[in-house]
Order: structure tokens, then C-alpha cells, then sequence
């Protein structure tokens, strides 16, 4: 139960048994620059180990085990006039080492005709890592004398569009892996009005 939740569903595993250890080892570190001045800044990294040893005594990594995660934010502010109105520009930045997955047997799942995984080889194959680079366009206006303010902002999520695997499932019309992609290129458009 220990890798449960790193995809979508549920584990169908019956007769599991409480006779395995997990380990996490790792060190964070957070750098902070608060609005002030016009401006912010968040810098997080994390350097980790993630391992588990089941009730077969074999050490293996767990699905969370990217080894990294880093992530920088930042922001300005330029304000419009005196009534606190302003236009933002936001920028996230996010790498993470790639997750481990199960191998899926090509051969024998080519045989059964649906994916059969090599669970002798349960969480060795590493994917490739992930990098996502987001930028938030914002307008703000503020009418003191209703007491609320309004925001435009246009989101542009992973802006080079990059194409961050998710999962490699297997495909029993080509008889091989296909990669599964997470979210590419996706402009959003937000209104919000605050009381």
C-alpha cells in the first residue's frame, strides 16, 4: 500500500501483509522573498531517496522516488494608480526527476492480447524527467468605494510545451508500448472578482 495513489486507480491487491519497511531520506531547502518592493520570489528544492523493502525482502524504489524536485516562482507588480490597481506577471518554473514504473512485458502481453507488467521487475524503469515552465498575465482594478476588486488574468501553462510522460501503457494494435503525455501547451483565461 505504500506506492497506492500514484496513478488513478486503487490497487486490486487481496492477502497483503504487514511485513514491510519503507525509508525516506532527503533534505529541503526554501528560499523566500516576500512582496515587498514589487516583487516576490520562492525557490524550493528537495533531494530525496525513496525506497521500500516488501514482505519478499527486496529493496525497491517506491512509485514517489523522482530522487528531485525543484521549483522557482516569481512575480512583479506594477501598480496602475493610487487605488491599488496593478498589472502582475507571475512565472513558475518546475523540474522533478522522472518516476519509477513497472515494466510492462511486450512479449507476453502481445500473447494474453491486454498488459501483463514484469512484476519480478516491479518500480525499475525510470522515466524521463519532468519540466514544466507556466507565466500568469494579470490585470487588477479596485473600486474603493464598492469594496471590491477585479482581476483578468490570462494562464500560460507549459508555454514550450513540452511533453512530460506520464505512464508507458502498452498497445495491443501496434503490439508495443505507447507513452501516455501529461498536459501540453494550455492557455486559461480567469475572471475573479474579490469582496
Amino acid at each position: 500500500m505504500l506506492n497506492a495513489g500514484a496513478d488513478f486507480g486503487f490497487p486490486d491487491k487481496v492477502g497483503l501483509v504487514n511485513k514491510g519497511t519503507g525509508n525516506n531520506v532527503g533534505v529541503e531547502l526554501t528560499l523566500e522573498k516576500f512582496l515587498s518592493g514589487g516583487y516576490y520570489v520562492l525557490v524550493t528544492t528537495s533531494l530525496f531517496d525513496s525506497r521500500y523493502k516488501g514482505s519478499d525482502g527486496v529493496e525497491r524504489n517506491t512509485a514517489f522516488n523522482s530522487k528531485y524536485v525543484a521549483n522557482v516562482l516569481a512575480g512583479k507588480e506594477w501598480k496602475l494608480n493610487n487605488s491599488g490597481g496593478a498589472l502582475t506577471l507571475d512565472v513558475r518554473m518546475s523540474g522533478i526527476g522522472g518516476r519509477y514504473t513497472t515494466p510492462v512485458d511486450v512479449k507476453a502481453s502481445a500473447q494474453a492480447g491486454y498488459e501483463i507488467l514484469d512484476t519480478m521487475n516491479y518500480n525499475s524503469q525510470r522515466l524521463a524527467g519532468y519540466f514544466r515552465l507556466d507565466t500568469k498575465f494579470g490585470i487588477r482594478l479596485n473600486n474603493g468605494r464598492r469594496h471590491f476588486s477585479q482581476t483578468l488574468y490570462l494562464d500560460l501553462q507549459n508555454v514550450t510545451n513540452r511533453k512530460n510522460i506520464f505512464i508507458e501503457e502498452y498497445n495491443h494494435a501496434h503490439e508495443d508500448l505507447t507513452p501516455v503525455y501529461q498536459i501540453g501547451f494550455f492557455p486559461d483565461v480567469l475572471y475573479r472578482i474579490q469582496l
